[in-house]
């Protein structure tokens, strides 16, 4: 229940921020995942697309951190500087902020078959090295790779069939576009509540 519960969290956190400025965080490895105890009955609220999603925590209340490899858009009023003189275009368009990864090119060098490795390798395919471009499909990956690390490398308490549902959605979460449309995974059905009122 508790391996879930991180996967679902960080999974709309990623949405959330996603619809908020077309964010991915492109860094998502175990160590930016940080987990707390908290009560097995507390319960976490989010909203996405108007629709209010409640979840209970399992226990585990997660976050997460360094966004120093990420990318997303500023809103054009957040991006200029106050004694710029010059004039946006008519379209008044976001700018996107990042961190060009190919000036690291280690990250590539990594291990083959190594998850965290293998995850660098496949965003810089889904960007086809242009680091600037929107590609939420790079949340995915990471959530495919944290799927991953809670089967393989961290000792959650599963049942047989959690492990399954895991492993299931490991494999189908490379093919989503997003963290927002991995939401709607079946491994998460059941697991939040919506308010379409919110």
């Amino acid at each position: 229940a508790e391996a879930k519960s991180v996967l679902l969290q960080v999974t709309v956190s990623l949405a959330v921020a996603e619809e908020a400025c077309r964010f991915e965080h492109r860094d998502l490895h175990w160590g930016n995942v940080l987990l707390k105890k908290c009560g097995a009955g507390e319960e976490k609220d989010a909203t996405l697309n108007g629709v209010r999603l409640s979840f209970p925590t399992k226990g585990v209340d997660v976050s997460v951190i360094d966004f120093t490899l990420s990318r997303l858009d500023m809103p054009p009023d957040e991006t200029d500087h106050p004694d710029d003189t010059q004039k946006r275009d008519a379209t008044n368009a976001s700018v996107p902020v990042f961190c060009d990864l190919d000036a690291d090119p280690e990250l590539f060098k990594g291990p083959e078959g190594h998850c965290q490795s293998e995850t660098y390798r496949r965003m810089a395919k889904a960007t086809n090295g242009d680091w600037s471009k929107h590609a939420p499909e790079t949340n995915a990956l990471w959530l495919r790779y944290l799927a991953d690390c809670l089967l393989e490398d961290k000792r959650f308490a599963c049942t047989a069939e959690q492990t399954a549902e895991l492993k299931a959605f490991r494999k189908r979460a490379a093919g989503y576009g997003s963290a927002a449309e991995a939401l709607w995974d079946g491994v998460f059905v059941g697991e939040f509540k919506t308010n379409y009122g919110a």
